[in-house]
């Protein structure tokens, strides 16, 4: 079992491997995928598959990321209240002349 999944992320399989699957039957494995801290919210696309003598498997997967840090949101607010302090503070001064 494998999975490819962006850089900092993590991803699990249960169980890590599977001895042996005869045709047409189906086996079933969970896999955990956990996101890096610094993850950016979003729809992101892993790729799960399996392989085993000469035959392989893949599946895509579509995980939506719904909680990130509100930090670069406060400094985005912080600057563009610095620049409409700035701008008052010339309109103050300078005025319409």
């Amino acid at each position: 079992m494998s999975g490819t999944v962006p850089t900092g992320w993590k991803v699990e399989f249960n169980p890590k491997s599977i001895p042996s699957v005869q045709p047409n039957e189906k086996k079933e494995v969970q896999v955990q995928v956990t996101p890096s801290d610094k993850a950016i919210a979003g729809d992101m696309s892993p790729r799960s598959g399996a392989s085993g003598r000469g035959e392989s498997a893949s599946a895509d997967f579509r995980i939506t990321v719904t909680r990130t840090s509100t930090m670069w949101g406060i400094v985005g607010i912080a600057i563009i209240a610095i620049a409409l302090l700035v701008l008052l503070g010339a309109v103050a001064r300078f005025g319409r002349r």
